[in-house]
């Protein structure tokens, strides 16, 4: 996508990823797609950076799962507007989970701030049915309701004839707690949830789920200005699902292109002494692997921590952890570390220094109400230090740094919150 484009000398959408608080591990899914279909003019963003103005230098901004919650808090006011006048001002929002959540009509606060879709949920009741299994995950408080999550793993979805297609047809994608979503008059309908597949896991009994979701919206678009607001309540940026995938890469080819580009990457060799900055990003990259080694140590024990509304556990941590570990690894091996800074590097050492620090009081001190407030402060920390480690990875991409055949072939970390862990190779 990305290289025709060029080709033809056509400037290229350019995305921005919401990776601020609230966020939860899977927009390092978007990581993986991108990487997958070379597409490098990205940035991971923060609620300091949209409030800061920065989504002016954006065609689109795609915000995946966490705690809605949390997200629309750390918006707040200003990210609201902020996020109101990008899409009218021509700009695309794609949304996946608690990011399909966030711009759809509610009367709680803080999401009031954000209704920019009059659809509303079908998965919403008064009171909690019967839960099979895994009950911290089924269902989620919403003001005196709750928010039903009665499956999870692939569904199958249909999806609508659009755009001059003549015909329907059904992919599959993963669902872990986004909406059913009910059309309003404001949307147009682009796929239903039209089954489950051998992969749905239960946690509710099936004629709930089937109630829910059957023949509810799984993805739909809102006109806003000269803008779109895209909402999918499953997972369609989920690396093993590639019909999915294709989705959101069909709406970023169709979106506006700017042409606007305002990241630079600073020479740390025209700046300061380059076997200075090597020794220092290698110091980082021992932390960050000590780091990585304790949080793999800690997945095999049962620690789940509630935060805001969201069940983390060592698992989640782990997936950062690749996502982060793999991208900084990468930019070591092909010498692309030497256009970061010494200054960077020791900052960055500093935060794995900080990350360890909050591993050893969790693996010293267990599970519960002793590390809640280390295993935030850690997810925080980690959150951010991926997003900095990911925009220096995906600039050296845009910037040419590294030839064709020299692109990282990797294992991409699939958590599905289930045991056992599984990953599934992709060639980059």
């Amino acid at each position: 996508m990305q290289q025709n484009a060029r080709a033809h000398g056509m400037a290229v959408p350019r995305v921005a990823v919401y990776a601020g608080s609230g966020a939860s591990h899977s927009w390092t899914w978007f990581a993986d797609v991108f990487d997958r279909e070379r597409y490098d003019a990205v940035t991971f963003i923060t609620e300091h950076d949209i409030a800061g103005g920065t989504l002016c230098n954006h065609d689109v901004l795609m915000l995946s799962g966490g705690d809605t919650f949390a997200i629309a808090a750390a918006l707040g006011h200003a990210g609201a507007a902020a996020l109101e006048q990008f899409v009218r001002n021509g700009g695309t929002y794609i949304g996946a989970c608690a990011g399909a959540y966030l711009p759809l009509t509610s009367s709680l606060a803080p999401l009031h701030l954000f209704n920019f879709v009059r659809a509303k949920i079908s998965n919403l009741a008064r009171c909690a049915p019967h839960v099979r299994q895994q009950p911290e995950k089924s269902c989620t408080a919403y003001g005196c309701r709750y928010v039903l999550h009665p499956v999870r793993g692939a569904l199958r979805l249909q999806l609508h004839a659009q755009d001059g297609a003549t015909r329907d047809r059904c992919i599959m994608a993963p669902l872990y707690g986004g909406p059913a979503i009910l059309p309003s008059e404001d949307v147009a309908v682009l796929a239903t949830y039209a089954g489950f597949t051998e992969e749905t896991e239960f946690l509710m009994d099936t004629t709930v789920a089937q109630s829910l979701f059957l023949g509810t919206a799984a993805a739909v678009r809102k006109r806003l200005g000269s803008g779109y607001l895209y909402l999918f309540g499953p997972h369609c940026e989920h690396p093993s699902y590639p019909e999915a995938n294709r989705l959101l890469l069909d709406i970023i080819r169709h979106a506006r292109s700017s042409g606007r580009y305002s990241m630079t990457l600073q020479d740390a060799a025209s700046s300061s002494d380059p076997v200075h900055a090597q020794h220092a990003y290698r110091a980082f990259l021992s932390a960050l692997s000590s780091g990585r080694i304790m949080a793999s140590g800690l997945e095999r024990a049962a620690y789940r921590w509630r935060i805001g509304t969201k069940l983390y556990d060592p698992e989640r941590i782990l997936v950062l952890f690749d996502a982060l570990f793999s991208r900084a690894q990468f930019l070591h091996k092909t010498g692309c570390s030497r256009c970061i800074s010494a200054e960077d590097s020791s900052r960055w050492q500093a935060s794995a220094t900080t990350i360890i620090a909050h591993l050893h009081t969790i693996r010293e001190r267990g599970d519960g109400d002793a590390t809640q407030a280390a295993a935030q402060a850690l997810i925080d920390e980690l959150r951010v230090l991926a997003a900095e480690v990911l925009n220096a990875y995906f600039l050296s991409m845009h910037k040419g740094m590294v030839p064709k055949n020299g692109r990282r072939s990797c294992t991409t970390t699939i958590s599905t919150f289930r045991r056992p862990r599984r990953s599934t190779p992709c060639r980059l």
